[in-house]
This record gives structure tokens, C-alpha cells and sequence, in this order.
């Protein structure tokens, strides 16, 4: 979606079974990324401080650090789709190997703040983990011990950080599944979700 709404809502409305916020991608014209949705490309400007997820065909995950164009270009040489891509990052596991996440990369990377990630283990398998904090019960994560848990915890082979912060919420079932209320939520632009076929009464 390209207009700004609440996770919850945009859940609800796509019949999702679990939903976590995406990577605030906004129709900024002077916001450089890499963003592509079900198919469509919304922009194709990289930014070269930034790493880029692309999901193929395959629901397989490719990263691109600082949006490497030539690693990009050998991807698409290979003749798979891009059906959804993002800019944000940082990676946090490439190939099976776990990443030094650059000191400088967003903001605060050194500092415990709240979290979201996806991350694919296998073929068709993914995990999404959240790190709640600014609260009392949870101070939240640095990037890198975000990457060690995708990697040590959840044995990722590849991982992707989201959009954090004020925007990372996880909805599941029907029900926020985090410590913050959705009366808290913040606006996002998109959303990335798991929906099913089978009806489980779940818009009940």
C-alpha cells in the first residue's frame, strides 16, 4: 500500500495472518530507494548507503550490500523476478554467514532500541522477530545482537532489518502481538504479511 494507515488496519484488510511493519516505503520522489511491491516497481533509485532485499519468484531472499549495482545486475541476469524488494537494512545475514553490522549504518545502530526483522531459513520457511523497548519492561537490541539472534538463534540464512523504532509491531491473529497497544501504533506506508486461503473466522 502506498498510503500511510496503521499495521492493524492494513492487516484486517488483507486478511493477514500474521503482519510486522515494512520499510516505510513512502512516495518521496526525493527519497532514494529501491522499492518494488507484488511485482510493481514504485522506484528504482538506489541509495548506496543502503542494503536492499530483493524476495523472488521463489519467495527466495537476495541482499544487496549498499546496493552493489553489479551483484544486482548478475541477479538479473539470471532471468528470476523480483516480486518484492526493499530498502533499509542493515543485512544481517548473507549466505549463511553472519554480518558486522557497520557502526554507522542508520540510526543509532549501537544503541538498544526496538527492532524488526525477517529473515528465510529454507525453501518457503521465514522467521519475523521483534525487539520491543523504550519501555521499562524492554530496553531493546543493538543491530548486531539483532544479527546474532537471527543467526546463532533462529538459523537464518539470510536476515533483513526493518523499520524500527515507533513503526515495529507484529499483529498475529488477530491481535497485536507485542507489549504495545495498537492505540500506540504509527502510521506506515506498507506492511509485509503472511495470509491464508482457509477461512478461520478471522474478520469475525
Amino acid at each position: 500500500s502506498n498510503r500511510s494507515t496503521y499495521i492493524s488496519a492494513m492487516a484486517k484488510e488483507y486478511h493477514a495472518v500474521l503482519a510486522i511493519n515494512g520499510d516505510y516505503f513512502a512516495d518521496q520522489e526525493t527519497k532514494k530507494t529501491y522499492e518494488i511491491r507484488m511485482g510493481e516497481t514504485r522506484k528504482a533509485k538506489t541509495n548506496k548507503k543502503k542494503d536492499i532485499l530483493f524476495i523472488d519468484e521463489n519467495g527466495d531472499f537476495h541482499l544487496f550490500i549498499k546496493s552493489n549495482q553489479a551483484d544486482m545486475d548478475a541477479f538479473k541476469a539470471t532471468g528470476l523476478s523480483v516480486i518484492n524488494a526493499f530498502t533499509f537494512g542493515p543485512a544481517l545475514v548473507k549466505d549463511g554467514q553472519l554480518l558486522t553490522v557497520d557502526k554507522e549504518y542508520g540510526y543509532n545502530p549501537n544503541g538498544k532500541e526496538p527492532r524488526m526483522a525477517i529473515g528465510q531459513v529454507d525453501k518457503l520457511t521465514y522467521v519475523v522477530a521483534l525487539a520491543e523497548g523504550r519501555s521499562s519492561s524492554s530496553n531493546g537490541v543493538t543491530q548486531q545482537a539483532l544479527a546474532d539472534f537471527m543467526f546463532n538463534e533462529l538459523h537464518c540464512t539470510q536476515a533483513y532489518n526493518l523499520d524500527g523504532g515507533n513503526s515495529a509491531l507484529m499483529y498475529f491473529n488477530g491481535e497485536n502481538y507485542s507489549r504495545k497497544s495498537f492505540e500506540a501504533e504509527r502510521s506506515v506506508s506498507d506492511i509485509i504479511y503472511f495470509s491464508t486461503a482457509i477461512d478461520y473466522g478471522l474478520d469475525e
